[in-house]
């Protein structure tokens, strides 16, 4: 009697995090206190500490990975800013570091994160799919939080970036108020941070590939 053989399968399954239901509840309120305390507390106040409350949040759900992710969306931000931080120029006097107006910086790093947390929820949708259907799926997600939150900023907490006051906004929401090339800009930068963590390769932190075992014998 020879011994069972075993083989690795091909396909794919996935292993998903054994608090996923509780944590995609958890992220979705945590984002939604966030948006709620731009009434309470000033904006550049709030996304500051959102961001650095990020960290010990990620620890304590176990979803370490995704410190990539926030490292990733910080990096894609910094970069923004620096390049239109003349586009930049509030009705609230926000904090700024070396010429930098801080709120827009921690809001782009805070923003892009939270919808990468919602959609790894539901990439498994996908999961034998390339990454251009991945890419449409986070677009999914992306847009309409991008345009909800610069209404919400603009029409309900009066936050108004007055140095580019003069410019139209967009249709219907009349908000991102903006050069066309600034708003253009803001519809690319999340499948630009996107494209960077799949490039990367960063894993999703609640489900994992594995290869499933295959046993066979020979009499």
């Amino acid at each position: 009697m020879i011994q069972p053989k075993v083989n690795l399968k091909k396909e794919i399954g996935y292993e998903f995090h054994k608090w996923k239901n509780q944590l995609l509840i958890a992220d979705k309120i945590l984002i939604i206190l966030v948006i709620l305390f731009f009434g309470l507390v000033s904006p550049d106040y709030v996304v500051i500490a959102a961001f650095f409350l990020i960290i010990p949040y990620l620890i304590l759900t176990q979803r370490r990975i995704l410190f990539y992710h926030l490292a990733v969306s910080f990096l894609v931000a910094l970069i923004w800013v620096l390049i239109a931080k003349n586009e930049y120029g509030y009705n609230q006097d926000f904090l700024t570091l070396a010429g930098i107006n801080l709120f827009p910086l921690f809001a782009w790093a805070t923003g892009l994160f939270g919808i990468y947390v919602i959609y790894s929820h539901y990439e498994h949708i996908l999961n034998k799919q390339g990454f251009v259907r991945k890419l449409l799926l986070f677009t999914a997600f992306y847009f309409p939080f991008l345009i909800g939150a610069e209404t919400i900023a603009y029409h309900f907490f009066d936050i108004r970036n007055i140095a580019t006051a003069a410019y139209q906004g967009l249709p219907i929401c009349d908000c991102i108020h903006a050069t066309r090339w600034v708003q253009a800009a803001y519809f690319a930068m999340g499948p630009i941070f996107f494209t960077i963590c799949s490039i990367l390769k960063l894993e999703n932190p609640h489900f994992k590939m594995h290869k499933k075992a295959k046993h066979s014998s020979i009499a």
